[in-house]
């Protein structure tokens, strides 16, 4: 468990009951390369993901739809890798939840129907997508944890920190 300014990243799974969860993010990870996908939105990193909506059935119902969305990746698979608890004034403390997933296949860089904008995407191991997404060391935790996964849930040979990061097309 890593605690830092209001954020307690926690590797397991559920989060607890009633706390609210809003945010899904997918830890995608190509198989060939065994990277992971960052969104590249003109320099500024993240995972795909989003907030859970009212017709979302679960929250791999989320995560399927916001990483479809936004950078039109179809998964193959998931696992639930863990969550961060954020606690802020005034308001009761709610999950952020992830889960490490397969990439099946990604279609052509379109615009997300929400924002309008079009999301680069990039092949990074997770060390150095973790740098990429310049969260630290509860990036790096939630990462690595997912990289567990993948290597044991998918036999995913994971690329080592340093790998040639490439464009996702």
């Amino acid at each position: 468990m890593l605690v830092n300014e209001g954020i307690e990243w926690v590797e397991q799974w559920p989060p607890p009951a009633g706390m609210a969860v809003c945010q899904v993010y997918g830890i995608v990870f190509d198989s060939d390369s065994g990277t992971v996908v960052v969104q590249d939105d003109k320099g500024r990193h993240n995972l795909p993901g989003g907030t859970p909506e009212e017709e979302d059935a679960d929250l791999v119902a989320t995560l399927r739809r916001e990483c479809h969305e936004e950078s039109q990746l179809v998964l193959a698979d998931w696992e639930p890798v863990g969550y961060q608890v954020v606690t802020e004034s005034g308001r009761a403390p709610y999950a952020q939840v992830r889960y490490a997933a397969l990439l099946e296949r990604a279609g052509p860089i379109a615009p997300d129907a929400c924002t309008g904008r079009a999301y680069g995407r990039v092949l990074a191991s997770p060390d150095d997508a973790a740098d990429l997404l310049g969260w630290g060391a509860h990036g790096l935790a939630q990462l690595q944890a997912a990289a567990r996964v993948a290597a044991e849930k998918w036999g995913m040979n994971i690329a080592a920190a340093g790998t040639e990061q490439r464009e996702l097309v």
